[in-house]
């Protein structure tokens, strides 16, 4: 699959992770994802900017709640 392709179906999931909006705690991630064989399903842990709100998102999981804040973080009509 190209990227744009990837990025189309990451705009329909419109999961925070992918999201412009969501600043991402790296501390906080690799603190609560210590099983290294769990790589795909990893939970990422950040900040929702917009919402000014603790996030805990899974990857590419479609998410029916952020359909009306999500902007993909490579969006270049983003003002």
């Amino acid at each position: 699959m190209d990227k744009q392709s990837i990025i189309e179906l990451q705009k329909i999931d419109c999961n925070c992770n992918n999201c412009i909006h969501f600043e991402r705690d790296i501390e906080k991630t690799k603190l609560n994802n210590k099983n290294e064989k769990i790589v795909e399903f990893k939970i990422h842990y950040g900040l929702c900017s917009k919402l000014r709100k603790d996030i805990a998102e899974i990857a590419n999981i479609c998410l029916l709640h952020t359909q009306e804040c999500f902007k993909h973080r490579k969006n270049t009509d983003i003002k």
